[in-house]
């Protein structure tokens, strides 16, 4: 499943809003889940974080790698500390 953040979520992203879409992906995990940040100049490391902590701690980091695809992030590594610690490769 594909998620174009901005169509979901608009133009001005909060924590609150890391929520929504961590639901959204919950959901679909078993089916995997592409996040298109297409449009975002820079995603803040804390809406990352609130958006993959929760599914880290219940699914564990390598399951999480390989069910979400993230793509147009500019930040990406944020993104993957925030996923695979801080000594990814």
């Amino acid at each position: 499943m594909e998620i174009k953040v901005k169509d979901v979520l608009g133009e001005e992203i909060t924590i609150e809003d890391a929520i929504l879409l961590r639901e959204m992906i919950r959901n679909n995990l078993n089916v995997g889940v592409a996040l298109d940040f297409e449009g975002f100049d820079r995603v803040p490391s804390t809406f990352i974080n609130m958006l993959v902590g929760d599914l880290l701690n219940s699914f564990g980091r390598e399951f999480i790698f390989k069910q979400i695809y993230v793509k147009n992030l500019s930040n990406y590594t944020d993104y993957s500390r925030v996923v695979l610690g801080t000594t990814f490769q």
